[in-house]
């Protein structure tokens, strides 16, 4: 298979059938079947035409409209937010003190940021928290491509303009954590940390980032987008400037991965294989930490 898969201007086979399987369905059952047929044929309306120029987050976007305006459709992830936040607030002290102990803080602290990607409702639809522990807790061992860590480490050392795209909610104290040993390894670097601009699933907006002190250790700006991912023509002219100006640009999850692959050798991207397509890709087994450099 081809990185084309997943960022080619052709959406994957793979990526319509995976949101064709989660979209078909999620009316509500009681719909008349006149209506549920309009539904079914705006569903794969959107998905075979947007596959064509968009990105998965972006058809995805699309589809969510439509849920939303024929059947008032909206799934809230207020309390699923909260709870993740004090979940994982609660492992920070306990983390910041083993990375802090640590002989390689800030590859520790990367191993960490990684582990977070994990809390994502959107390839799986739930996070199992029990796995979520233990990768934590194994997050010393976990085995990355070292000249990738390195080439990275060399970057943030460099760097005098750093963004760091956020991805997850729980995830972002993770990224916290991250962001206070970049500042410790370069000291007089600008990182300014992205996040959602409005709500869309479980991804981290402003009022995440407050909750967990994210703008106590880095600027933080929202992109003022609700698609998820880091789409250049969505978000605002302030991101946009953070994306092309930054020195190094690190990005979180596979949603800024989808949209944002190709688009600069400034941007270094960090995440956890949690699909087939991205198992096959990369050639390594389920949730599989990844530092891939950015073209």
């Amino acid at each position: 298979m081809s990185i084309e898969e997943i960022t080619g201007k052709s959406l994957s086979p793979r990526c319509m059938r995976c949101m064709l399987d989660k979209y078909l369905d999620a009316c509500p059952d009681d719909t008349p079947w006149d209506v549920r047929a309009d539904y079914l044929r705006r569903v794969l309306r959107t998905v075979g035409e947007g596959s064509l120029t968009m990105t998965a987050p972006e058809i995805s976007d699309q589809l969510s409209g439509v849920l939303r305006e024929m059947f008032g459709i909206t799934r809230d992830y207020t309390q699923v937010k909260w709870h993740f936040n004090e979940l994982v607030l609660g492992l920070e002290d306990q983390v910041r003190q083993r990375i802090v102990a640590s002989d390689d803080a800030l590859g520790l602290a990367i191993r960490c940021a990684i582990v977070g990607n994990l809390i994502d409702f959107g390839p799986t639809g739930n996070v199992s928290e029990e796995l979520l522990l233990r990768l934590v807790a194994d997050a010393d061992g976990m085995e990355l491509d070292e000249a990738a860590v390195s080439d990275l480490k060399d970057r943030i050392a460099s760097a005098r303009t750093i963004a760091y795209l956020t991805d997850n909610c729980g995830e972002i104290v993770f990224d916290k954590l991250l962001i206070e040993q970049i500042m410790r390894a370069n000291p007089s670097a600008q990182v300014t940390a992205v996040v959602r601009g409005y709500p869309t699933s479980n991804d981290a907006t402003m009022e995440d980032a407050r909750q967990v002190g994210l703008d106590k250790v880095a600027c933080v700006i929202g992109n003022g987008s609700d698609v998820a991912g880091t789409v250049p023509s969505l978000v605002n002219e302030e991101t946009q400037v953070a994306l092309r100006d930054s020195d190094l640009v690190i990005s979180k999850g596979l949603a800024n991965y989808e949209t944002l692959s190709g688009r600069g050798a400034n941007i270094c991207f960090l995440f956890l294989c949690k699909c087939q397509l991205y198992v096959d890709l990369f050639g390594v087994p389920l949730h599989t930490g990844l530092v891939v450099r950015g073209v």
